[in-house]
């Protein structure tokens, strides 16, 4: 299949997901709006959520992969399926223990996880609850992400895709199962639980149909090839999930200020999480295997050409994505959020967020696709340096801002920790990555086309969302075409040269 018919193949069924999700959202929405209900739900369930973002989403991905074909590529298949059990049973044990610890000491986790909850004992107690029942599911998540990794590992890119879907309209489904028995918060955390249970069996089936030989419980025996994937399996999780740990630190901020400042964060992520998806995500899992093969076979001169060719699409789509999505930002949020107990007032707050999320959008999306490249050559040390700086920064920005501008500062300081993250990775990658006059040439193209798209879409958001959409896709599209700029064109053209 060619990289281009995969990447479609998986962003667009990644748009379908994170569609879903926001469907998703918006029914919470409609149930919890921002009430105290709604921010220890937000709580209990952001780690399990950040768990799934850097596992099933690229992290351990992005170490997996390269591991496993490096040894199917030397015809080494029972050292492959030793490998695979190895690992899967380790995260099985790891995960079980975790979650046990954290039913029994809830509590502690939850002091952690929001310390500002602690002056408000109904916050916190639902809290503590809401953990009890949503943490275990860690375990079927970690679980799930083996098999993925596996049908990535041989381009069955359509199941990995899928399982978000199903796991969306399940959460969906729950919020409107048992109304008379219990409240919003508690069905949609046992949803949470049941889905990851499904997708673990949905994986598992999928895998066996494939004839994939499925992991199986092994001793855990620490050989080399092990103990090197665990080494670097830390790092690349960091480095891979930077913007989700962004994501946890502004959880711990949010906890002090008044409630429903977690959950504009929280909504305002659920758009961001789109465009990020589609071209950050969606490229670097379907260039991971690609760029693996190529190390494994030695042939090292292809992965330039393919690295440049993925990274100029990506600028050429990213930032008109997040210039359009900062425009429409107030539409889209009262159109899906708008309703039952979400307030105008909570329209207003949740798109400011959402607008000052957008600014670092392009940061997240380049960091995403260039520390893919990063693993699939086994270095883990530069996107890991280049996350624990971002994160120091987003402390230390969360501290000062929140004081003066509220949850709006935390807005600003995720933003500004993306841009200092894929500026340390650049720096630290001159080797193979340089930002030479052609670039920067280009890069003033897609900017000044993106503002003429802002200014059509400001002008007829009025008029229709949908239309105002496509008006600024418009004039991008044209604005670029004077700009006589063809690289995107010849991307599509190219990408078959690596059909091998």
């Amino acid at each position: 299949m060619p990289i281009a018919k995969r990447f479609f193949t998986v962003s667009g069924l990644t748009v379908v997901s994170r569609l879903c999700g926001v469907l998703r959202e918006a029914v919470l929405s409609h149930f919890l709006g921002t009430c105290i209900e709604m921010d220890a739900f937000l709580v209990a369930f952001r780690f399990p959520s950040f768990f799934r973002k850097c596992f099933a989403e690229g992290g351990f991905h992005s170490i997996f992969v390269p591991y496993f074909i490096d040894f199917s590529s030397k015809n080494k298949k029972k050292g492959a399926f030793l490998f695979s059990s190895k690992i899967f049973t380790l995260l099985f044990w790891v995960m079980l223990l975790s979650s046990i610890i954290v039913f029994f000491f809830a509590d502690t986790f939850v002091s952690i996880m929001a310390p500002g909850f602690v002056n408000t004992p109904e916050k916190f107690e639902l809290a503590v609850s809401f953990t009890k029942i949503i943490f275990p599911s860690v375990a079927f998540i970690a679980l799930s992400t083996v098999y993925s990794s596996l049908l990535v590992s041989y381009n069955h890119f359509l199941p990995f895709s899928l399982t978000p879907i199903l796991i969306n309209l399940i959460l969906i489904c729950s919020l409107f199962m048992g109304t008379n028995l219990t409240t919003a918060g508690y069905r949609i955390s046992y949803g949470v639980l049941i889905s990851s249970i499904i997708q673990l069996v949905f994986l598992y089936i999928v895998a066996k149909k494939l004839k994939i030989l499925p992991p199986q419980f092994a001793k855990i025996k620490f050989s080399r090839k092990v103990r090197d994937f665990l080494k670097k399996l830390t790092p690349v999780i960091i480095g891979a999930g930077v913007s989700q740990f962004n994501v946890l630190v502004d959880t711990i901020f949010g906890s002090f200020l008044e409630t429903g400042s977690i959950s504009f964060i929280y909504y305002a992520d659920r758009f961001i999480q789109l465009p990020l998806a589609i071209f950050g995500i969606s490229v670097a899992t379907v260039l991971l295997p690609e760029i693996s093969r190529i190390f494994s076979t030695g042939d090292k001169s292809k992965i330039y050409n393919l690295k440049d060719l993925i990274v100029t699409f990506s600028i050429r789509i990213g930032i008109p994505a997040a210039v359009g999505l900062f425009a429409i930002s107030y539409q889209v949020i009262d159109i899906f959020y708008g309703h039952g107990k979400f307030t105008q007032s909570d329209v207003y707050n949740t798109s400011v967020v959402l607008q000052l999320f957008t600014i670092g959008l392009p940061a997240y999306i380049l960091s995403k696709i260039l520390s893919s490249i990063l693993f699939a050559k086994k270095n883990s040390k530069t996107p890991l340096f280049a996350a624990v700086i971002s994160i120091i920064c987003n402390i230390i920005l969360n501290y000062i801002l929140i004081k003066y501008i509220g949850v709006f500062g935390i807005a600003v300081s995720t933003s500004i920790s993306g841009f200092v993250n894929t500026y340390i990775i650049y720096k630290k990658s001159k080797d193979w990555f340089v930002l030479n006059k052609k670039t920067l040439l280009n890069l003033i193209k897609v900017v000044v086309s993106s503002c003429f798209m802002y200014l059509s879409v400001k002008f007829t958001v009025n008029i229709s969302i949908i239309f105002a959409i496509g008006v600024g896709v418009f004039i991008y599209g044209l604005s670029m075409i004077a700009f006589r700029d063809e690289v995107f064109f010849q991307a599509l053209k190219r990408v078959k040269f690596y059909n091998k």
